[in-house]
């Protein structure tokens, strides 16, 4: 029975462990700063900016567009979704999901489009399909004119103060 000996008694500490103790310390007070901070700042989305509204998000696009000057069929393909878009966000129409048929004829059915847009959006987007679809080459003046009445469209849609004030 030489193999099993009795237990120890107590090790002290060194005493050069004081650096271990601070370090613990300043982890603790470091931890408690941060705790506070975090605290302190504002959870609430009310600092946060107001997303960009659809008529925003179009102009932006138009612009864009512009700038870039893709070719003549990704132009019309992005200028026919920019406008698609907006109608969806501004008006609720499901105008990305449907085919350019569908959509003017539930246009056609809803008031919430002067018939002056009305007509300018059929124009404007059988104009698109003849050009993504039915491989018809528009001169540049054609396009600069469809960005203009696409601008134009979004422009006089835009919602009015009294529209976008939100009830109290």
């Amino acid at each position: 029975m030489e193999d099993i000996h009795d237990i120890k008694g107590l090790v002290p500490l060194p005493h050069n462990w004081w650096w271990l103790w601070s370090l613990l310390i300043l982890a603790a007070v470091l931890a408690l700063v941060y705790w506070l901070w975090k605290r302190k700042q504002p959870t609430d989305a009310t600092n946060a900016p107001p997303p960009p509204t659809p008529y925003e998000l179009a102009i932006r696009a138009l612009q864009q567009l512009r700038e870039e000057s893709p070719p003549v069929e990704e132009f019309y393909t992005r200028l026919s979704d920019i406008v698609r878009r907006y109608l969806e966000g501004r008006f609720h129409l499901r105008a990305p999901e449907q085919t350019t048929e569908e959509f003017l004829y539930e246009v056609s059915q809803d008031n919430a489009l002067a018939q002056e847009h009305k007509d300018l959006l059929g124009a404007f987007l059988q104009e698109s399909d003849l050009v993504k679809f039915a491989r018809h080459h528009p001169e540049q003046s054609d396009m600069q004119r469809a960005l203009e009445a696409a601008e134009k469209f979004v422009r006089d849609t835009q919602p009015r103060a009294q529209e976008v004030v939100a009830p109290a």
